[in-house]
């Protein structure tokens, strides 16, 4: 029981009572505990031109502003991760629709695009603003698109995984986080094209889909995505996770296909130099052949009488 008021003291000063404005932008208001913030104000204004990105790609605008809390070390994040799902817990961040936060570990905490961090949590809240029951896909999809997270590395892994069979079913994890901890790359990867799929399969029902948003958005309703997403697309999310499978299985092989392709292209100038390399070797190891005689030598010798 002594421990108690440890933990209420900690709770406390995790939770707001020493938060502070430490950054305030056209998008977003950065929070942090100490008053201090690493990000410069070039950093600041990246992310607003990437949020002011993200809106016009949309089309959807919205005057509200992102609250981003910085967490400033690990025990702080775990207390307030904890009870959430496992996939929040192991995460740097996360956007919590209840409070309309975001909360961010500390930059020393974060070894790699710390801004790209903030704009995946940043895509969470624009979209809980503006719709209803958006599955988790959907939302992780966008998110990643939006903080440019995946790497040559993410999608060579995608591609394998496609190519021997493996999928998740997006449609019974709509609206849930696979349970094992290995398969949760494989949802984002997943969700990431899912979107894509959704953006080059019919660019004009992406377009319907936003325009219906921003239409509900400018009259201040918020738009149920099943509708918005049928109204666009004439099918459902059961039908289309059906269709997205079939599609990106035959999208790995294309994939495969360009890769070797490439990389057959790239070892070209390698493999020509091998060649010439190899050709003068052998034509040093060619033994000496006698010179072959001059005219004069093998000429008649003229009779002496």
């Amino acid at each position: 029981m002594r421990s108690l008021p440890l933990l209420v003291l900690l709770c406390w000063s995790v939770l707001g009572a020493q938060y502070q404005v430490v950054a305030d932008t056209p998008n977003f208001t950065v929070h942090s505990v100490d008053g201090r913030f690493t990000g410069s104000q070039e950093f600041l204004d990246a992310l607003n031109r990437r949020i002011d990105a993200l809106q016009m790609s949309t089309g959807v605008y919205l005057d509200a502003k992102a609250e981003i809390y910085v967490v400033p070390d690990r025990a702080g994040y775990q207390n307030l991760a904890r009870g959430k799902s496992a996939l929040v817990e192991f995460s740097d961040a996360f956007y919590s629709s209840q409070e309309q936060r975001i909360y961010i570990r500390s930059s020393d905490q974060i070894w790699s695009n710390f801004g790209g961090v903030i704009l995946h949590e940043y895509a969470h809240w624009y979209l809980d603003q503006l719709l209803m029951g958006a599955p988790l896909w959907f939302h992780e999809g966008l998110a990643t698109q939006a903080g440019n997270q995946l790497g040559l590395d993410r999608y060579l892994y995608y591609v394998r995984e496609r190519f021997w069979g493996n999928k998740m079913d997006l449609f019974s994890l709509a609206y849930e986080y696979p349970q094992a901890r290995k398969d949760w790359e494989m949802y984002y990867l997943s969700s990431y094209f899912a979107v894509k799929y959704m953006q080059d399969k019919d660019p004009e029902a992406w377009r319907q889909f936003w325009q219906n948003v921003a239409e509900n958005a400018g009259q201040g309703r918020e738009t149920r995505f099943t509708s918005a997403f049928g109204a666009a697309y004439h099918t459902n999310l059961y039908a289309f996770n059906l269709e997205f499978a079939a599609a990106s299985k035959r999208q790995a092989w294309i994939y495969l296909v360009i890769g070797a392709n490439s990389l057959l292209f790239a070892l070209l100038p390698f493999l020509v130099i091998y060649g010439v390399l190899r050709y003068r070797k052998r034509m040093r190891e060619l033994p000496d052949l006698p010179l072959p005689p001059s005219d004069e030598e093998i000429a008649e010798p003229e009779d002496e009488g």
